[in-house]
């Protein structure tokens, strides 16, 4: 009896994991579009619209509160630097906060200088499923997510990179 118990709540988690796993976007999925307000500008506007002439998309979800997320922009930062505007979109959604003076605070704090927003919509997370996962980036060219990941280790970069510059050439 404990042996099937002890199976039974092996096979729940197991097929509870794969049903979160499955849940988050990966690649080959499009972008759902949603509504963004821009942190510093206050303006309002598609996410998926903004950035459709940009040839490649980068769109990192985190908390305000969250040091490696920070770190993760800040590479981001570099990436986002190191291309001609018109080619690389890159903005950051705060997940856990609207407070405008707060996020900008931090992001001038850790010399960020695409955009930081909030959501707008509240069923946003519906698609993306991010599901307050703080460091979850999606790479994006032709709305359909190309690459994604938690954190961004400097393996992980090289290969957004990689995308990055490949997309680029395009």
């Amino acid at each position: 009896m404990r042996n099937n118990m002890k199976n039974i709540l092996t096979l729940l988690a197991t097929v509870s994991l794969v049903g979160v796993a499955s849940a988050s976007l990966k690649p080959g999925d499009s972008l759902t579009p949603y509504e963004i307000q821009n942190t510093e500008s206050g303006a309002k506007y598609c996410q998926v619209c903004a950035y459709s002439p940009k040839s490649a998309k980068i769109i990192a979800f985190g908390k305000l509160g969250d040091a490696e997320f920070w770190a993760d922009l800040k590479k981001l930062q570099k990436l986002h630097s190191g291309y001609d505007a018109k080619g690389l979109g890159v903005f950051a959604q705060i997940l856990d906060s609207t407070d405008t003076k707060a996020i900008n605070a931090k992001a001038k704090e850790h010399g960020i200088t695409f955009p930081v927003v909030v959501a707008v919509e509240k069923d946003w997370n519906d698609a993306y499923k991010v599901d307050g996962v703080s460091r979850t980036i999606y790479y994006a060219q032709k709305n359909r997510v190309a690459w994604t990941g938690v954190g961004l280790s400097e393996t992980e970069l090289s290969a957004l990179t990689d995308k990055v510059k490949e997309d680029a050439k395009g």
